[in-house]
């Protein structure tokens, strides 16, 4: 992801005007990124599409900021204290980096988020919960834990404002906005929800990078069907998401019960919450599953192989399966 996106932006930037701002092809062309350069690379190639066009200003410092990164040596670019918990507040972003997120989170009309900064409780609590969040993932599942956190940067905290939204979101992520993810600190109170979030987050965003290349289902993007963790029909495109995230889910459930079961940890409450948690994420799956290949999804080939994956570890993990 990281080596396409520095080759695309040299790419995108000769082509502005005033191309010899910075030498590109002497910049960084490989090594890890963050969600904001993303976002200033999408920002110039292409429209949200909730709007009309993204704002001169926003592109001009979309552009400053993608030659900037690029002039810099390869060891400023990551934090080794990853992923970095934020508010989505000018208190942590600048302005543009505000509108940046904003623009490439909030996309549906229908669904609008109107996502505003967290209150400071809400902030608080986060930062308090999430390391613990991850620690339990961690004892339970490393493999799964450090395959999300390499892929997870940047974790912005928010909310809808309670006035505008017209959803009640739990999290967002976008491929304009790789590696990052936005949870509502309003609806996040304890580790399991905070665990959760992230692992369904990060499988979004590793689909988006499985895919980069070729699409997972070839359906018109107007064709809607139900899903089952979303009230509102959706493209098929989002159930295959749906799909997939579900099974990550599945895999941190049963990996934190295992744990439990061979080395305690977890309180009375937590195991039977998780247990719920898993049992529905399982059904959720094979509701999704059911959709795409009842409902007339088109599968590409990498589409097919990546859902046949999931299928078979589910009917060999689970005595739940397709009705």
């Amino acid at each position: 992801m990281d080596s396409a996106l520095w080759s695309s932006a040299c790419d995108l930037l000769q082509t502005l005007p005033d191309p010899a701002a910075v030498d590109v092809s002497a910049g960084m062309a490989d090594g890890p990124a963050r969600m904001h350069d993303y976002g200033a690379y999408f920002d110039l190639a292409l429209v949200p599409p909730r709007l009309e066009a993204v704002p001169v200003e926003a592109r001009a410092q979309a552009a400053a900021h993608l030659r900037r990164r690029l002039a810099q040596s390869p060891g400023t670019f990551l934090d080794p204290a990853l992923p970095r918990i934020t508010a989505f507040s000018a208190a942590d972003w600048s302005p543009y980096q505000v509108e940046c997120m904003r623009r490439w989170w909030d996309i549906e009309p229908d669904n609008h988020m109107a996502i505003v900064a967290p209150t400071d409780d809400d902030m608080a609590r986060a930062r308090r919960i999430i390391p613990d969040a991850l620690a339990h993932l961690y004892a339970a599942a490393p493999v799964l834990h450090d395959e999300t956190t390499i892929i997870v940067r940047d974790i912005v905290i928010s909310r809808p404002d309670g006035i505008n939204n017209l959803i009640n979101y739990s999290g967002a992520s976008s491929f304009a906005l790789w590696g990052g993810l936005a949870i509502n600190g309003e609806t996040h109170h304890e580790w399991i929800q905070f665990c959760r979030q992230i692992v369904h987050e990060a499988g979004h965003n590793l689909l988006f990078a499985l895919a980069r290349d070729e699409p997972l289902v070839t359906n018109d993007p107007t064709e809607r069907a139900l899903s089952a963790i979303r009230a509102d029909p959706r493209p098929l495109d989002g159930v295959y998401h749906a799909a997939f995230v579900t099974a990550r889910e599945v895999y941190a459930f049963e990996a934190l019960l295992c744990r439990h079961d061979e080395a305690g940890g977890l309180s009375e409450g937590d195991a039977a919450i998780i247990g719920d948690l898993l049992a529905m994420s399982v059904m959720n799956f094979w509701a999704c599953v059911e959709t795409l290949r009842e409902g007339g999804a088109q599968l590409t080939s990498l589409g097919e192989a990546v859902l046949a994956d999931c299928e078979a570890w589910m009917r060999d993990n689970f005595t739940v399966g397709p009705a």
